[in-house]
């Protein structure tokens, strides 16, 4: 058999958190209006806008018909609105204030000019909180339910964008800012399992301890190419993590889309992954569990942003510690993790063979260590044999090629640490720091000082 196996095989468990693809469905009745204190009894909402006001082009005309002359003079001609895109359920229903004299939602003015998400038995005021005009109703399939309130009163709850092991992922608005996050949701009593298919086996208090690790680490980091925590409840069963929402999906699918990534773009790619592992491994955090799943493009765009997630596995360490928690994905797993079983020793450079592998993935769309190989993968890493057989090697330059042989090389000790591998041949790219820059937004004089460590000779010292 071929020594290469496409990824597209391994991406069956991609949680493919940022994919912003739905159906609209045309024709739905996706919501009603109530009326509470006007003389009305319901409207139907089906269309993408509907607008409330005096106005005669609004779908509601208010008239005297419907309200008392004091009230009435006070509403404008479009008072408030009603959206949902494309009338798709999966997008929530934003409503619209347009008045100066006020629109309020369960007593809170939403301001002129501003909106807000409405949910289901949301009530709506008109002009002042005591003047409760309308009740919503959202017709759409109740994705909050079961939740606790501390999610449901500061969020609307919205499709699933993936699942792991451990939990589910959902798209999330802030009610209030309407602003787009990702929630996480890891059920404590899956937490079991999830420890046996990563190999790490806590005590029992330490399962809930695992979790709230993952939550307390990245509240504490602040990096363009650092997944950044908005807010976390936790509950006796769950805990819930609202993180930022990337676009662009995960970096497994984006490799399983494209068959392969192009050398320019892997390289891109991997130079920003190489920045949130210094910063992680600068401030004593070791990543442990890095794969093209963790890794979420803000974009669909193909020169995007990107940034690395999921630090469950994740534990502070001293510079001269070591780790002993065997944890990871098989695949991805460094080969002194395997070795010990778990029981010994071992340090950072467990994240550098994990780019390596990474590497390798984005630039064939194949995985360097495979059972289909003829032997256990596990066997494979621990021996690190591998081979550049795929035709696609042809087209991919030999400093890349040598960069992965050096990033896997069974030995710690003798492996690279991050900064040496920002320091590689192939990463002396001016075109691709430049890019980099505009991305990450990093400031002009880092960019520059790497370049000049990257591009320009050394200098003799002057003889005295």
């Amino acid at each position: 058999m071929a020594r290469h196996e496409n990824i597209a095989t391994q991406s069956q468990a991609s949680s493919i958190w940022g994919q912003t693809q739905s159906q609209p469905i045309e024709n739905i009745i996706w919501g009603r209006l109530y009326g509470k204190n006007i003389k009305m009894n319901s409207i139907d909402l089906n269309c993408d806008e509907f607008a409330a006001g005096r106005g005669e082009g609004c779908n509601l005309m208010l008239t005297l018909d419907f309200l008392p002359e004091k009230i009435l003079y006070r509403i404008s001609k479009v008072h408030f609105t009603l959206k949902r895109v494309n009338c798709d359920i999966s997008y929530p229903v934003y409503i619209h204030d347009n008045s100066r004299n006020g629109t309020f939602v369960n007593g809170e003015r939403i301001g002129m000019n501003n909106a807000r998400i409405l949910k289901n038995d949301d009530v709506i005021s008109l002009c002042h909180p005591s003047n409760k005009t309308f009740v919503f109703k959202d017709l759409c399939p109740n994705e909050a339910m079961g939740l606790p309130n501390e999610i449901t009163k500061s969020y609307y709850v919205s499709r699933k964008l993936g699942s792991g092991a451990c939990g589910l992922v959902r798209l999330v608005f802030d009610i209030r800012t309407c602003d787009q996050f990702a929630m996480k949701m890891v059920k404590k009593n899956l937490l079991s399992e999830c420890s046996a298919i990563t190999r790490y086996k806590p005590s029992s208090s330490n399962e809930t301890e695992k979790v709230l690790n993952e939550a307390n680490i990245m509240k504490s980091l602040s990096h363009p190419c650092v997944i950044k925590m908005h807010d976390i409840i936790d509950r006796p069963d769950a805990v819930y993590m609202v993180l930022e929402f990337m676009k662009g999906g995960d970096l497994l699918n984006r490799i399983v889309t494209n068959k392969y990534l192009t050398e320019p773009i892997s390289k891109l790619y991997f130079y920003q992954m190489c920045h949130a592992v210094k910063y992680l491994h600068d401030k004593g955090i070791s990543h442990r569990d890095l794969k093209p799943d963790n890794v979420l493009l803000e974009s669909a765009n193909e020169e995007t942003l990107l940034k690395v997630s999921d630090f469950g596995l994740s534990k502070f360490v001293q510079n001269d510690s070591v780790m002993k928690t065997l944890c990871g994905t098989p695949l991805y797993v460094a080969p002194e993790v395997l070795q010990t079983g778990g029981r010994g020793a071992y340090t950072k450079k467990v994240d550098i063979w994990s780019l390596g592998v990474v590497l390798f993935t984005c630039l064939s769309g194949t995985l360097p260590f495979s059972d289909d190989f003829g032997t256990p993968a596990t066997e494979q890493i621990k021996q690190g044999k591998f081979r550049f057989s795929h035709p696609i090697w042809r087209k991919v330059s030999q400093r890349a090629t040598t960069l992965i042989k050096e990033m896997l090389i069974v030995d710690p000790k003798k492996r690279p640490t991050i900064d040496d591998v920002l320091k590689s041949s192939w990463l002396k790219d001016k075109e691709m720091l430049r890019k980099a820059k505009d991305l990450m937004n990093i400031e002009t004089m880092e960019i520059e000082e790497e370049e000049e460590n990257f591009l320009q000779p050394p200098r003799k010292r002057a003889r005295r």
